[in-house]
């Protein structure tokens, strides 16, 4: 799989980045398609009163979910929301453009 495709391979570079890829892929498919069943079932089960986004790692979870909520991390790196109304955020703990070149969100530290 690591080989380059004119060698046969499939031409991934890195397959750890590759794998977050398809986590983030998930979980935007959670937040794009929220009455998919498995959106039901996971938000029922791990972030019930919140979006997606939001949920947070407990101690006793699925390693499935232990592995989306990784993807929600690299998906949250790239992500922009537009403010809307503003009904949704959170002025102090939701994370906001910096002022400088590279545009990496400005988050709250804990």
């Amino acid at each position: 799989m690591m080989k380059p495709k004119s060698k046969g391979g499939l031409g991934f570079r890195d397959i750890y980045a590759f794998n977050l890829e398809m986590l983030a892929k998930q979980s935007w498919r959670l937040i794009q398609d929220p009455d998919s069943l498995c959106s039901r079932i996971l938000k029922a089960k791990y972030f019930p009163s919140s979006s997606c986004l939001k949920a947070w790692q407990k101690d006793v979870i699925s390693y499935t979910w232990r592995s989306i909520l990784k993807g929600i991390v690299v998906l949250k790196e790239g992500m922009i929301c537009r403010i809307g109304d503003g009904e949704g955020i959170d002025m102090w703990k939701d994370p906001w453009l910096p002022i400088d070149h590279t545009r990496k969100p400005i988050t709250p530290r804990m």
